[in-house]
C-alpha cells in the first residue's frame, strides 16, 4: 500500500467518522458503523485505529486544524496589518464559530463537555501556540512593548478567546461582531503595550 493510499483511507474513515457521529451521535457510534460509513473492513478500520477513543482523538484533532485553517485565513483577510486588528479579528472569529457550531450535532454536548475537560491544557496550547507568532511579528515591528513575554500573553489571549467560544455575556450583544471587536479592541491589547503608547 503507497502512502498517499494510506493517507486517503485514513482521512476516509475519519471523514465518515465524522458523519456518524453527527447521524448517530458518539455515544451510539459503533466502530462497525465507522467502518461500513468509510467502506472499509472492521480489520482496515484498526490498521488505523486502536479503538473508538483513538478515532475519536483524530477527529478532534481534524476539526483543530480545520479550524486553526480557517481563522488564520479569517485574520489574514479582515485582521489588517496591526496585532490589535488580527486580535479583534480572531475574537470575532471565534464568536462566529460559536453560533456555527453550537447548533451542530456533531457530538453529544456531555461527550463535548467530557473532551474540553480531558485536552483543555492542549487545547490551550495549540490556541496559544497559533498566536504566538503574531504577538512575535509585533514585537519585531515595535507594536507591544519589547519585554513582553510572548507565552504567557498568547496564553492570556488564548483564555479571553476561549471564554468568548464558551460563555454567553449579560454585557455584550455577541451576535453582533462590531460589539464583540468593540469589546476587545478596548481591553485586549493594552496589557501589551508600553504605557506611553497607551
Amino acid at each position: 500500500m503507497t502512502q498517499s493510499v494510506a493517507v486517503d483511507t485514513r482521512d476516509a474513515i475519519i471523514s465518515a467518522a465524522f458523519a456518524c457521529f453527527r447521524t448517530r451521535g458518539l455515544a451510539k457510534t459503533t466502530i462497525v458503523d465507522i467502518a461500513r460509513e468509510a467502506d472499509v473492513s472492521r480489520s482496515t478500520f484498526y490498521e488505523y485505529f486502536r479503538d473508538k477513543e483513538t478515532i475519536v482523538e483524530a477527529c478532534a484533532e481534524a476539526a483543530s486544524q480545520r479550524f486553526y485553517r480557517n481563522m488564520a485565513k479569517a485574520i489574514d483577510r479582515h485582521g489588517g496589518s496591526t496585532l490589535e486588528g488580527r486580535l479583534v479579528r480572531a475574537a470575532v472569529f471565534v464568536t462566529q464559530a460559536r453560533r456555527v457550531v453550537e447548533p451542530e450535532a456533531y457530538f453529544d454536548e456531555e461527550e463535548v463537555s467530557l473532551m474540553m475537560t480531558k485536552n483543555a491544557a492542549t487545547l490551550l496550547k495549540e490556541c496559544a501556540d497559533f498566536l504566538a507568532p503574531y504577538v512575535t511579528a509585533a514585537k519585531l515591528t515595535g507594536e507591544v512593548r519589547p519585554d513582553l513575554d510572548v507565552a504567557s500573553a498568547t496564553e492570556w489571549f488564548a483564555r479571553m478567546l476561549f471564554s468568548l467560544f464558551t460563555t454567553p455575556s449579560p454585557n455584550i450583544d455577541m451576535p453582533d461582531d462590531d460589539a464583540v471587536a468593540e469589546f476587545v479592541r478596548a481591553y485586549a491589547v493594552n496589557g501589551f503595550v508600553s504605557p506611553r503608547r497607551r
